[in-house]
């Protein structure tokens, strides 16, 4: 019988020729081998952060970031402040993160899945046939037009210009539509 390299523990390879009575405990024996193998071998699952879309959280960090390198930048973006990293969800989807100190060494890595707005969100599909078109809203407690991946163009179109035009009229750049001063800079 092999033996595991890691543990010294009997690896069960027979187990295909047993009956299965016998299959059981041999792959008992060979998923225990397995496992001390990856544990010994510093492999580990990676940790998942969990995170609405349009939400921010902060982690604590051990060392100081050199570099951090995301899977997919459109699911998740990430700040650097100190020996903190804050995590904010772009859209919907699942990525990896990779923190890296000054020598390019390791310091953390895990998951980010960023998941749809909790609770509130309602999507409502218009047409009797496929493909039917999405609006989504918010509703809490009124219901209100909320931009989302995935809903009908124009209509997101229409949200996107309406939300653009906010910002530009709260930030002081569009002075044309508005009497309030600028925005110190």
């Amino acid at each position: 019988m092999p033996e595991c390299r890691r543990s010294g523990a009997k690896c069960a390879l027979e187990f295909i020729d047993l009956g299965f009575t016998e299959m059981r405990p041999a792959f008992k024996t060979l998923a225990t081998c397995f496992l001390l193998s990856v544990a010994g071998s510093g492999l580990a699952l990676a940790e998942t952060k969990t995170i609405e879309v349009d939400q921010s959280m902060i982690m604590k960090i051990k060392g100081e970031p050199g570099a951090v390198v995301i899977g997919n930048p459109m699911i998740a973006d990430i700040t650097v402040v100190g020996d903190k990293v804050l995590i904010h969800g772009r859209t919907f989807g699942t990525t990896n993160v990779i923190i890296l100190d000054q020598d390019g060494e390791k310091i953390s890595a895990f998951d980010v899945s960023v998941k749809h707005t909790g609770d509130n969100l309602v999507a409502v599909f218009v047409g009797s046939t496929a493909p039917a078109v999405r609006f989504s809203y918010n509703c809490a407690p009124l219901c209100e037009s909320e931009l989302q991946v995935g809903d009908e163009k124009v209509y997101n179109d229409t949200i996107a210009q309406q939300i653009k035009t906010k910002i530009k009229l709260a930030t002081g750049q569009d002075d044309s539509k508005s009497d309030a001063p600028a925005a110190p800079q």
